[in-house]
């Protein structure tokens, strides 16, 4: 019994092999070097955004297909320069600048993997750089993709302190920033008009001493992640949300002087913890973060012309202290979960620990988003020191205590949440936070305060009947 066993499983595998070794002979008698016969690719030509120089870029893929009845053996493939560009390949699992004997089935594929390191040269300038993978078929036809990339010299800061006053131009090498930068106390750290930042992924700005960021409505100061490449094609990281830290300003900051900056896709915006000195924010953007937007905990706060949104918890919270908040938008759309925070929420508390409000008032302002109401007040047992002057709220603004001469925003208006706006892609995640010309915000504020910014942050006159919020409705 057991030998009989024993031979049924030595001819199972013997022709077991026969099927396999037939398999295998016909696909070789598959193969074809007819010049006729040719790879086809996903793309002919895989260009890189810009890529900071010295630093290997994300790896872009290509996929090889043959499409032909019969298999097609590539001799060679290679990189046209030799490996001496930068760029460098992976075709089928294997590395290197010239790989042989790479075989694709009839109506199969192979990959090729891409990337590059952009060398280093002191041009302030971008370097093109350009080189093409070589395919040559067993039949002698050669077949290309073409390799561009731009690479952008920059300086590269890790765990850098500023111990004594120093100013960050545009006039230098793009910064990028890892393990933070951090401002030492009674230091000053300027960054001047057109400079961009560049935050690795959880690196911040710290600033223990004082901070003044000098951005013109021409050239604006951008602070932002440093992932310049995309996710998908339509979708840029530099869209989402959590590519960086954020801007935190600790108890013993002296000042802080902020105009014209576009703060974009950190963890949070800036966090502002019972600082010393004065907070000044203006015509400036806080957009798409993971956490807070604009925190402000036992401060004195100026907030003109701003626009705060998209932000995973409140795009402003205020917690103590005193604060102005003139023709700001806050809109609260992040659209990554549905349990966002509120456009806007003021408390005497954080958890049980009491933070006295002083005088939080709001002249001119817009305040809306998903939620049916974005605005949120926490007295506890003490008086909330809070009003609204004149602006157009997403709330119930029916109690005098709190809102003087304000307009709700109606779900009934042919305007609502999101449609007041003049661009909003879920999709891609494009808001342009400008005012639809049928905007419920339209003509709602007062001259009375507009008078004291009478240009939104756009340098847009805002005239006789100014709109609340940070934008001017303009006729294109």
């Amino acid at each position: 019994m057991r030998r009989q066993t024993y031979r049924m499983m030595l001819g199972a595998m013997a022709a077991l092999f026969s099927v396999v070794s037939f398999i295998s002979c016909s696909d070789d008698e598959q193969m074809t070097a007819d010049r006729n016969a040719q790879l086809s690719f996903s793309q002919d030509t895989v260009s890189f955004d810009t890529v900071f120089a010295g630093i290997t870029s994300p790896t872009e893929r290509v996929r090889v297909f043959n499409k032909n009845s019969k298999g097609l053996r590539i001799a060679n493939v290679k990189l046209e320069s030799g490996g001496t560009s930068g760029f460098m390949m992976n075709v089928d699992g294997q590395n290197g600048t010239s790989i042989n004997n790479v075989q694709v089935l009839k109506k199969d594929s192979v990959f090729l993997f891409i990337k590059v390191n952009v060398p280093t040269s002191s041009s302030m300038e971008p370097t093109e750089i350009t080189d093409a993978v070589i395919f040559t078929l067993e039949s002698g036809v050669q077949q290309k993709v073409v390799l561009k990339a731009s690479g952008q010299n920059m300086t590269a800061w890790t765990g850098q302190v500023v111990q004594e006053d120093m100013v960050m131009s545009a006039n230098e090498l793009p910064y990028v920033i890892y393990d933070s930068l951090v401002v030492a106390k009674n230091a000053k750290l300027r960054i001047t008009e057109g400079t961009t930042l560049y935050f690795h992924n959880g690196a911040s700005l710290i600033v223990h001493g004082s901070l003044q960021i000098e951005g013109t409505q021409e050239k604006p100061v951008t602070l932002r992640g440093d992932r310049l490449d995309k996710m998908f094609d339509y979708l840029p990281y530099d869209r989402l949300e959590n590519q960086w830290g954020g801007i935190y300003l600790f108890p013993t900051c002296q000042e802080c002087n902020i105009n014209y900056a576009d703060i974009h896709s950190g963890n949070y915006g800036i966090v502002c913890d019972e600082i010393d000195g004065k907070v000044n924010i203006s015509n400036s953007v806080i957009h798409n973060v993971a956490g807070y937007g604009l925190y402000l905990k036992d401060c004195d706060a100026l907030v003109t012309n701003t626009q705060i949104s998209n932000s995973k918890f409140d795009c402003v919270g205020v917690y103590g202290g005193k604060a102005d908040f003139y023709h700001c938008t806050m809109a609260q759309f992040y659209p990554w979960k549905a349990d966002r925070g509120n456009a806007l929420y003021v408390s005497n508390y954080i958890g049980d620990e009491e933070h006295l409000t002083q005088a939080i008032n709001f002249y001119n302002c817009f305040v809306t988003g998903y939620a049916d109401d974005e605005v949120y007040g926490n007295p506890g047992n003490k008086p909330l020191n809070l009003n609204f002057y004149n602006c157009v709220l997403l709330t119930d603004v029916s109690d005098a205590t709190y809102f003087h001469d304000c307009i709700e925003e109606s779900k009934d208006s042919s305007t609502y949440k999101d449609k007041n706006f003049k661009t909003f892609d879920t999709h891609a995640y494009i808001y342009d936070f400008r005012l639809d010309s049928a905007s419920v915000a339209r003509g709602k504020a007062s001259t009375a305060y507009s008078s004291l910014n009478p240009t939104d942050r756009w340098g847009v006159a805002r005239g006789e009947k100014p709109d609340a919020g940070c934008y001017q409705f303009q006729e294109k």
